[in-house]
Formats: structure tokens, sequence, C-alpha cells
């Protein structure tokens, strides 16, 4: 069966670990004949890492590499899930278009450190990244459901003292991230979605931006021009989303889907939250351990 490899599923965690995506089946699920209203909500909440494991992930991986020898706080990770974003059109409002332009719709979480920085120094180390990851040529993986994270070094040790394993981390984590995505890969063919973005353009028929027939195209035109051209076309964009209630329109379709696959992920689900339990019970005890 041939599978198409979704561009959202390739997650940066707050431990700076790669998760490599496992392929998500296109449009694989059907509309609910009766979907949850703000079930999309729910559906981002889960996608998105726990915020409490996450801290106590940063902290073992800081206190294992100090015992390393080294100085280094992974970053926090940031990502949160947009569903929107995932159908191509990441959430803009008004304020966010009048206050950076689009910057809000950019990539987010911690990227590769900037050579020469202090820690794209330390990553140039082959004994620091050895002591984060175990040995390059031979570092050990785990891997859930066809997705694989380095479980070496002080992260495997790291996932294993907050998660109770590297398997449970990828569970709570990457797995959790991508196991939302089939329904939007099936609502972005959805008429819902056609009719929405047919009425923003009506909208933008009326100012100068008449030519740009969906919201990508706009965003993609405000980043390639830059500078006050960027927040003109941005604000008028967020405008046309906001009277013609677009994200509102997605929102809708998205719950029709969302609704049969929270049901179909409901003991992946019950697992995974088990997990963060967990997890947050730890971070918790690792946290006053360290405050002590």
């Amino acid at each position: 069966m041939k599978k198409k490899t979704f561009g959202a599923a390739v997650l940066i965690v707050g431990t700076g670990a790669a998760l490599a995506a496992a392929a998500i089946p296109a449009a694989s699920v059907t509309a609910s004949p009766e979907p949850v209203p703000g079930i999309i909500r729910q559906a981002e909440a889960y996608a998105a890492a726990d915020p409490i494991a996450e801290k106590g992930m940063q902290e073992a991986v800081r206190l294992c590499m100090a015992k390393a020898g080294f100085d280094y706080t992974p970053p926090s990770s940031r990502m949160t899930m947009d569903l929107n974003g995932a159908i191509g059109f990441k959430r803009l409002t008004v304020e966010a278009a009048k206050a950076s332009g689009y910057a809000s719709t950019g990539p987010q979480g911690p990227r590769e450190p900037a050579p020469g920085s202090a820690d794209g120094k330390l990553f140039a180390n082959p004994a620091f990244t050895k002591a984060l990851a175990g040995p390059v040529d031979n570092a050990p993986m785990a891997t859930v459901g066809g997705m694989g994270t380095s479980s070496g070094g002080c992260r495997g040790e790291a996932m294993t003292r907050i998660y109770g394993s590297a398997e449970n981390y990828l569970l709570a984590t990457g797995i959790a991230y991508n196991s939302v995505l089939p329904a939007s890969l099936s609502a972005s063919g959805d008429s819902g979605i056609t009719k929405a973005v047919a009425g923003w353009a009506a909208c933008m028929k009326d100012t100068p931006y008449a030519s740009f027939v969906n919201p990508q195209q706009a965003a993609d035109a405000g980043k390639a021009a830059g500078g006050q051209e960027e927040f003109r076309i941005a604000v008028t964009d967020a405008v046309c989303r906001d009277k013609t209630g677009f994200h509102a329109a997605l929102d809708k379709v998205l719950d029709k889907y969302l609704t049969t696959r929270m049901q179909e992920l409901a003991p992946q689900i019950a697992k995974v939250k088990e997990i963060r339990r967990t997890a947050d019970v730890n971070a918790a005890a690792l946290g006053g351990a360290a405050s002590k």
C-alpha cells in the first residue's frame, strides 16, 4: 500500500532529539455523521507533549550532562499542534498579523544550534555528542510504530528516568503528535475546506491583493516581500480570515474527521495519559530533588 509522509510529521522535542517520522496513510479517516463540536481542541492538546514531563526531561538531561562534565541544558519544547496548519493554513489572527506579520505562522520549536554559538561549539565536540546521545557510529535506537529516536547517552537516560522507557517517551510525544494527522489529511479533501477558501478569496477580491487564491499563497507572498509589505498582506489576509470565519469553518470540518479518529485512538490515548501522569510525578520528584 502506498503511503504518504505528512510534512508536519518530523518533530523536534525539548531535549533536542529528532524523531524520525513514520509514514502516514493518506485520506484514511471517514467523517463522522455525528461530529463532536470542538473536539479539535482535545486532539491538539493530546498531540502536544506534556509540559511538566518535558521540563523534567530538560532537568534530567542537564543533571546527566553535568556528571559528564558539560554545562548544558537542552532547549524547551514549544511545539504545539495546529491542525489548521496541518491542512496548509496555519492560524493567523489580526492581532498577530499587526504585531509580527507572518512570524507566528513560521516554524516553532528548537532548531539546530548556530555554528560558533556556545551550544554550536558543544555539538561540534565528539565527547559532548557521545555523552548526550551515545556513540555516533553505534547509537542505540528505540522504535515504536515505525518511528524511532536515539535512546543512548543522557537523552536515553532522561527518557527512562522521566517516562519509564524510551518507548514510552515515543508514545507520549512523537506517536501522539503524528496520530491525529491522518484526520487532517482526510479533512483536506472535504468540500467544506474548498468553500472556506472560496469565501476568503472572495473577500480578498475587494483588496489590493485580489490575485491570491488561498491564504497560503498570501503568506508565501508576504514572507517573500518582507518589511512593511509583509505586514500589509498579513493584516489584509487576517482581516478576511476573520470576516469570513475561515478558521472556524476549518475547525468545523476537522471536527468531523477528528471525532472518528479520536474514537479509533481511544486505547492509545488511555495508555499515553497514564504514561504522562507517571512522567509528571517523576518530573516533579526530580525537580524537588534538584532544588535541595
